[in-house]
C-alpha cells in the first residue's frame, strides 16, 4: 500500500477532487465550486494523496470561532484505511485557537461515518429533517466542543 499524505489542496488538485465528488455524491460540486472554495479565506480544504493520486478530500469553513465541515469524501478503493480519521484530526488541528466547536451533518444511514465521529468525541445535537436529496434523508447534526489549553 502507498503511504497516504494529508496536505492542503491546490488548484492543480481540483479535477481529481471534483471527480471523487462526482463518484461519491448525487448532487456533486463542480470544478468551479471547488475553485471558488479554494479562494474562500474561511475555508480549509485538504486532500489525501497516495502516490500521485488524490484519494480523498475534506472541506471545513471557520467563521467567528465556529467550524463547519462541509464535506469529507474518500474513494471507495481507499476506505477503511483511517483516512477519514486523519482528515478529522487534521481539520481539528487546523481550527484556529479561538475556535469553540466543530459541527457537521451526516446522513442518518451513514453508520460508518457516525461511528467514526462518535469515536472522536462528536455528539448528536439535533436532526435536520429532509436535509439530503436524491435520496431524501434526514441528517444528524453532530458537534464536538473543542477544549483549548490557555497558557497565561
Amino acid at each position: 500500500m502507498n503511504e497516504i499524505t494529508i496536505r492542503k489542496m491546490t488548484a492543480a488538485d481540483i479535477p481529481q477532487v471534483a471527480a471523487i465528488e462526482k463518484e461519491l455524491f448525487t448532487l456533486p460540486w463542480s470544478e468551479q465550486a471547488f475553485a471558488d472554495e479554494l479562494e474562500n479565506k474561511s475555508a480549509t480544504i485538504l486532500v489525501a494523496q497516495a502516490g500521485g493520486e488524490i484519494v480523498g478530500f475534506a472541506d471545513m469553513r471557520e467563521i467567528a470561532g465556529e467550524c463547519y465541515i462541509n464535506n469529507i469524501g474518500v474513494k471507495a478503493s481507499h476506505r477503511r484505511k483511517s483516512i477519514g480519521r486523519a482528515f478529522m484530526q487534521a481539520l481539528e488541528d487546523n481550527a484556529t485557537e479561538g475556535a469553540e466547536f466543530i459541527t457537521l451533518e451526516v446522513r442518518q444511514s451513514n453508520e460508518a461515518a457516525i461511528m467514526l465521529y462518535k469515536s472522536m468525541g462528536y455528539i448528536k445535537v439535533g436532526t435536520r429533517r429532509g436535509f439530503y436529496e436524491q435520496p431524501t434523508e434526514d441528517a444528524d447534526l453532530m458537534t464536538k466542543y473543542l477544549e483549548r489549553v490557555v497558557i497565561e
